[in-house]
């Protein structure tokens, strides 16, 4: 066994399916790519302004207020535009109901009893919050909350904000980034990294840049990392085709074919367990609109995933994680889809704040209610499973070491049922650790112990580093850690 490729897997990271590079072999297995199951719109109209809401992050959790907090975008008056950048605050308890405090920040037509926040930037202008995380770790409380802003003056760029509750902000004297529109923001806990997606040119047009931080004042120069390529034009074309064929979609107002490609409008990137993942907003257009400025088309969010945030993997065989609403559902996310910053992990579940507009021109007698925070959700460790028919199938692991005692899957036997092997560095089974040993698991959970033989206790004197190998029959298998 070549232990310079072990794996370390720290306790309770779970070690999800998206790729092969944990796996040695896969036998009688079947990777199943799963789309989250749309709840629909929780942020309608801002009723301070009658705006349309977007958001480009995702909500942050207070543990001393005890609530949810999420910021809103493009709801700043045509009459401000230059002047003022603003966003609309909400809070929740429960993640679905949102409220709007009033806040007496901003007086806009006369009055402040408003839910509105902004970054200040001097000489009266101020920019709204893009994205904000909540930052535990910070021993300055003033600086528990940061922000990722975009500024159009003197130039595209971004900009960085830190505030003591997210709605008092102070921008960080720092360089503002040059970017374009549509940067994206998280942070990495775990390894406490804060990273933002920048807007570059690139091969096929809009790509994205990837710039880090440890302290949020000093940034990396941004790097490009995620654009379309020439397999994406090749299915834009039939995508774009075949989305003007169907009645039951909202068709663009302007369709020109020798136009036709497709780039990345947005892409978010965020750590989860093991792996960064990123959400790309790809952006079919359709045609040149009157204007000759931009282009009309469609979105479907894509999800890839990378070890080092710079090599990425589209999963699902590019096929659209979130997709578009058919016409008359009522839903808000028939047109244009801007993906979620990160998922929030809620319990079992994985919760996907993304925003949802009904179309990109404006066609004839259209309502001005066109634009909401849309949800969906997936079951935790979702994105793929590993499944197995009625024939037997098994995945065995490369070479890790643990920490840890319990070894835990994330899996559905109920219709089958699951067993577990612990292999040396021959490929034998380690003694009262082999399949025989292995109590079948059936049922249905994202958290079940792995049990040898009445006990689930990893092996406490093991040398050498093991391989799991997990064997399935009628059962679908979507993560594995050890706690």
């Amino acid at each position: 066994m070549n232990t310079d490729r072990t794996a370390h897997f720290p306790a309770g990271e779970r070690q999800l399916f998206l790729d092969d590079d944990d796996i040695v072999r896969r036998e009688s297995l079947r990777r199943v790519f799963h789309q989250p199951q749309k709840r629909g719109a929780v942020i309608r109209r801002e009723p301070a302004l009658g705006g349309t809401p977007e958001t480009r992050g995702a909500p942050a959790w207070d543990p001393e207020a005890q609530r949810w907090k999420l910021w809103t975008i493009c709801i700043t008056p045509e009459e401000l535009h230059g002047i003022a950048g603003l966003s609309g605050y909400h809070e929740s308890r429960d993640g679905l109901h949102w409220y709007q405090p009033i806040l007496r920040q901003a007086a806009y037509k006369g009055t402040r009893e408003n839910n509105l926040v902004y970054i200040p930037m001097g000489d009266g202008c101020t920019a709204e919050i893009l994205g904000a995380v909540y930052d535990k770790g910070d021993p300055d409380p003033n600086r528990r909350y940061k922000a990722l802003s975009f500024t159009m003056a003197p130039e595209l760029a971004i900009l960085f904000a830190t505030s003591p509750d997210g709605i008092r902000w102070t921008r960080v004297d720092i360089p503002p980034i040059a970017s374009g529109d549509e940067p994206n923001f998280s942070f990495d806990e775990r390894n406490h990294l804060y990273i933002a997606t920048v807007k570059v040119p690139g091969p096929f047009g809009r790509s994205h840049a990837l710039t880090v931080s440890e302290d949020f004042e000093n940034w990396t120069e941004p790097e490009m990392v995620f654009h379309a390529d020439e397999e994406d034009q090749v299915q834009a074309r039939q995508i774009i085709a075949d989305r003007l064929a169907d009645p039951l979609l909202q068709q663009p107002v302007f369709n020109h074919p020798e136009e036709h490609a497709v780039d990345v409008y947005n892409f978010a990137i965020s750590r989860y367990e093991s792996r960064y993942i990123g959400f790309a907003s790809m952006f079919y257009h359709t045609g040149r609109a009157w204007n000759d400025r931009n282009h009309d088309g469609f979105h479907h969010v894509q999800m890839a995933c990378s070890r080092d945030m710079r090599n990425w993997r589209r999963l699902g065989e590019r096929a659209p994680f979130i997709g578009p609403s058919p016409l008359g559902s009522g839903a808000y996310d028939t047109m244009q889809i801007l993906g979620p910053s990160f998922p929030v992990t809620r319990g079992d579940q994985l919760w996907f704040y993304y925003s949802g507009l009904r179309h990109r021109w404006r066609p004839h007698k259209v309502s001005p209610d066109r634009a909401a925070i849309c949800l969906a959700t997936l079951r935790r460790d979702g994105f793929i499973s590993l499944d197995a028919d009625a024939e037997l199938g098994a995945v065995t692991t490369k070479p890790f070491r643990w920490e840890g005692e319990r070894l835990y899957l994330n899996a559905d036997a109920d219709n089958g049922e699951i067993r577990c092997e612990l292999l040396d560095e021959t490929g034998s089974p380690l003694p009262g650790y082999g399949r025989d040993d292995s109590i079948p698991m059936t049922g249905d959970g994202v958290s079940l112990p792995v049990r040898w033989n009445e006990t689930e206790r990893m092996p406490t004197v093991v040398s050498s580093p093991v391989q799991l190998r997990i064997w399935l029959r009628a059962a679908r298998l979507y993560s594995y850690w050890v706690e």
